[in-house]
């Protein structure tokens, strides 16, 4: 949201200033820390900038953010390191290499690591299944010969998942494991200097030396410091909330960040493949808008999807814009008939109604034979409502 709006629009609609001594970095941009929290306050909660908390001092937000997860820099520390060159570890942190010669641009740029559960024939393949291993917080690096080419971070838990953009070895409906990850830092790195760093015979490197063939391997934490440290980023231990628990499963733990941080990923993954589907366009009313404009809505709501509906994220959502349409249909002011074509709902209100003037009798573009059934799950939800 901070890169959305920008620092002073994103500050003016808190009530606190810019920070004068703790700030977090996120994508190379200072991110002033109490204005983050606060805006973190009024999403959680929906309520106005009046109604936040008043935050003591600079140590208290420090602590808060700390505990859920961010890693903060002291403007006033001479010896604090760039934040650029951070990267949070713990004792529970593992490290990973990805092989990614054949797709890592466009499956990078989407955030995604995919791989199938079974071969062609049936079979088990170990360098696939390992991906299910993967946990929130783990380090990935990625390989495209002849370099790592980047560094990640696992946004969230394995679930499954038909394939996404960029593996074309699998037909659409191979199913897998899907792993959201949120960006590092882009590298380049030599093969011959990670090959220092990695193990012989574990992982992706042979008993000889070499890189392995196959796609997801685990490696030492020793190593994977080492590589840190080849990528330019320094390990800093991560604070941890003991309060916390966390979860195997996705939106299933009572930690707020890890869940936040993995509906953030889901959305963002949707959002992206639906931007990639049909431009900067919403769905609903037809408008061209910038892409920070709309959302990724989920045709039929997530919790009432099956995991197989779950798994088809290529129809299962469809860009709706910020300037009513996303509400209006979540809502049900909206529904889209059987033959595609925006029809009024059973919600009412004369408050709305020049809105809904623009939307309807137009057709959705996201309405075909493979996502009718979400629409009809929506239609009927809502016009059954009392």
């Amino acid at each position: 949201m901070w890169h959305n709006l920008g620092g002073e629009t994103f500050i003016e609609r808190t009530k606190f200033k810019e920070s004068n001594r703790y700030v977090v970095f996120d994508k190379g941009l200072r991110i002033d820390s109490k204005p983050l929290l606060a805006m973190a306050y009024q999403l959680q909660f929906a309520c106005s900038k009046e109604a936040v908390p008043r935050l003591s001092g600079g140590d208290e937000t420090r602590a808060i953010l700390q505990r859920l997860g961010y890693t903060l820099v002291d403007l006033r520390s001479e010896t604090s390191p760039r934040p650029s060159d951070v990267v949070q570890v713990d004792s529970s942190t593992n490290f990973w290499w990805a092989n990614q010669s054949q797709n890592f641009d466009p499956v990078f740029e989407d955030r995604t690591l995919w791989a199938p559960l079974v071969g062609k024939n049936g079979q088990r393949v170990d360098h696939w299944l390992s991906l299910q291993n993967a946990s929130l917080g783990d380090i990935v690096f990625h390989y495209d010969s002849p370099e790592l080419r980047a560094v990640s971070r696992v946004a969230m838990v394995p679930q499954l998942a038909y394939p996404p953009r960029g593996y074309l070895e699998s037909s659409t409906k191979t199913v897998g494991n899907l792993v959201l990850v949120e960006p590092v830092r882009e590298v380049q790195v030599g093969r011959s200097e990670v090959l220092e760093e990695l193990e012989s015979g574990f992982g992706p490197v042979t008993a000889d030396g070499t890189l392995r063939r196959g796609y997801f391997f685990p490696i030492s934490k020793a190593a994977g410091l080492a590589v840190l440290g080849l990528a330019g980023l320094k390990p800093v231990e991560k604070v941890q909330d003991s309060s916390a628990e966390v979860s195997p499963q996705p939106f299933q733990g009572s930690s707020d960040r890890l869940a936040l941080t993995a509906v953030r990923a889901e959305q963002s993954f949707l959002r992206r493949q639906q931007i990639q589907r049909w431009g900067s366009v919403c769905c609903l009313c037809g408008s061209a808008l910038p892409e920070e404009l709309l959302v990724g809505a989920h045709i039929k709501p997530r919790w009432a999807c099956t995991e197989a509906e779950r798994m088809d994220t290529f129809n299962i959502a469809m860009l709706a814009c910020l300037f009513g349409c996303d509400a209006l249909y979540e809502l049900g002011y909206v529904v889209v008939g059987s033959n595609g074509i925006v029809e009024r709902g059973i919600r009412r209100s004369t408050d709305v109604d020049g809105r809904l003037e623009a939307l309807l009798n137009r057709r959705c573009s996201s309405f075909s034979n493979d996502s009718r059934a979400y629409f009809e799950w929506h239609r009927g939800y809502h016009m059954n409502r009392s």
